[in-house]
């Protein structure tokens, strides 16, 4: 298969909220080191502001984003960038099957890509 980040799952609303909350985002940037959580949390942020006007998409979670409603506890706890996790709703869905994934160090508009070809074989 090609280099693509596949780190795709799909995901009830409860295992994308469990998967976004602040305690599991804080836990993991003291897994990875804060220059790689930088490094990921800088490509997700751009690839959650990309697929929150996506027109195939309904909703997007990611805490960066200021329409999430985690964004102000996100803002104070969360030291050096928002986490590597973005879920997402694509339009068509079954009920409640939200669509998680995981950012990685690669260039953000690779992972962008990445992504806007997945969602397009949707």
């Amino acid at each position: 298969m090609d280099e693509r980040n596949l780190k795709l799952q799909r995901a009830s609303a409860a295992e994308a909220a469990g998967a976004l909350s602040l305690d599991a985002l804080e836990a993991l940037s003291a897994e990875i080191g804060a220059l790689r959580w930088r490094k990921v949390s800088d490509a997700a942020q751009v690839v959650a502001s990309y697929l929150s006007c996506h027109p195939r998409l309904e909703a997007v979670r990611y805490p960066g984003l200021k329409s999430d409603p985690d964004f102000p506890q996100a803002a104070n706890r969360l030291i050096g960038g928002f986490g590597p996790r973005v879920a997402w709703r694509a339009f068509g869905a079954p009920a409640g099957e939200w669509t998680l994934w995981e950012a990685d160090e690669r260039d953000a508009r690779e992972q962008v890509m990445d992504l806007e070809d997945l969602i397009a074989e949707v």
